[in-house]
């Protein structure tokens, strides 16, 4: 099995893009640079770079690999200390004697996936605002009015460690994995929902073209980048 895909990117308000994308016959990844940091461009950049050269079947190795370069490239480069960058990423592989898709998450990016029945959203905001909503300090009400309630409190290259969100899910032919940036999501809010239910049949590269355009008429202020994934049979076995 393998992933059939397509990505679509643009800038949106913003006059240079911090996003970075990564799209393979087994391996999806979104990353956008923090925002407020310096060199989110570079982190993002890396991060991907470390998914396209690390490879394997461990969503947990890709996003340790991808901190260890950003860590160490801001130790050489002090431009870019205190870079960072979030991560999703999606591996198509055999696991078990079954084909599964296995990934991983970190920051505010975005994956969901699309069966013949429903949507699922895969992945929830690592920001200081659900956080404290989650362990119980504020209500959600209050981690809406936060004032910091959007600031990352998980990111590539912020930490010698990052934890990552993992999940997993049956790999069945015609399911559909779209990852993006929160340029998409901040731009269409729950429209998204309506947007890739319209788009169910279409194929990977019109989905993403149209939800990246469907972004910017909306007024996008940041990079918008969405990787669109769809699992198919490229033989039998």
């Amino acid at each position: 099995m393998i992933f059939t895909s397509a990505t679509a990117n643009a800038l949106g308000a913003r006059d240079t893009n911090q996003d970075a994308w990564h799209a393979t016959r087994h391996h999806l990844a979104v990353a956008d640079g923090v925002g407020g940091a310096p060199a989110g461009d570079v982190a993002s950049a890396l991060s991907v770079q470390a998914v396209s050269t690390t490879g394997g079947d461990s969503p947990e190795l890709l996003v340790a690999a991808a901190n260890d370069l950003v860590r160490r490239h801001a130790e050489t480069d002090p431009a870019t200390a205190g870079m960072g960058s979030t991560l999703d990423v999606a591996i198509l592989t055999k696991g078990r004697g079954r084909w599964v898709v296995r990934g991983a998450h970190v920051g505010d990016s975005v994956t969901i996936v699309q069966t013949a029945e429903s949507m699922e959203l895969l992945t929830r905001p690592h920001t200081l605002g659900l956080e404290l909503v989650a362990a119980g300090h504020l209500t959600e009400e209050e981690g809406a009015r936060h004032p910091n309630r959007s600031a990352l409190v998980r990111a590539i290259g912020l930490e010698p460690v990052v934890r990552p969100d993992l999940w997993e899910r049956t790999a069945v032919r015609g399911n559909r994995y779209v990852l993006c940036t929160d340029g998409l999501t901040n731009a269409v809010g729950q429209e998204l929902w309506n947007l890739l239910a319209a788009l169910r049949s279409a194929k990977p590269a019109m989905c993403a073209d149209t939800l990246v355009q469907a972004a910017c008429a909306a007024g996008a202020r940041d990079n918008v980048t969405v990787v669109v994934g769809d699992v198919s049979t490229a033989w039998l076995n």
